[in-house]
């Protein structure tokens, strides 16, 4: 099986998003020994936002890490400052999303059916957390994971959203990372 790469992992976020809002996907190779598994290190997180993308973001990071460190420990990984069995690798983005409410067509008279007088519509936001756990000696993907759900408009809105998708990513982590089978 390919590596899962960090770039298709962002362009499956951001093509798959709008299909998935509200929703976790997950990803990992067939026979993967979860067991083998007992530290972790971070890679830079990466914000992706209307300037483009961050490393770690000032507002953002902290939040991610705390909240994705959390369910790394909860499942029996270990923080290390380098060196560890897997590398996290974190986006978050955030993204607006077209939904169209009504098209007005214009009156019955058959020479304009079909012709659009105007539509209606509204741009809804959604943010996407994606969680790739790379296997430092193989260079590969381990697990993937990727959590959409919709945002309040408001500046900073899915600061809170963050620990809830974490949560939802690793629910059901698949294995026992540093436990024997």
């Amino acid at each position: 099986m390919k590596p899962i790469s960090a770039a298709s992992l962002v362009l499956l976020g951001v093509l798959a998003a709008p299909c998935f809002a509200g929703k976790v996907q997950t990803w990992f190779p067939p026979g993967t020994d979860f067991s083998r598994y007992k530290t972790y290190t971070w890679l830079p997180t990466k914000v992706l936002g209307k300037a483009g993308t961050v490393e770690n973001d000032p507002v953002f990071d902290p939040i991610i890490r705390g909240a994705v460190g959390k369910e790394l420990q909860r499942i029996g990984l270990k923080e290390v400052p380098e060196g560890g069995d897997l590398q996290v690798s974190v986006l978050g983005l955030g993204t607006s999303v077209p939904q169209l409410e009504a098209v007005v067509f214009a009156g019955l008279d058959p020479a304009n059916w079909g012709t659009t007088t105007f539509t209606v519509g509204r741009y809804n936001k959604e943010g996407t957390l994606v969680v790739n756990l790379i296997d430092s000696a193989a260079k590969k993907s381990a697990w993937a994971g990727m959590a959409t759900e919709t945002l309040k408009t408001t500046p900073g809105a899915g600061k809170d959203k963050i620990p809830i998708a974490a949560e939802k990513l690793f629910k059901n982590f698949p294995g026992k990372p540093g436990k024997s089978k």
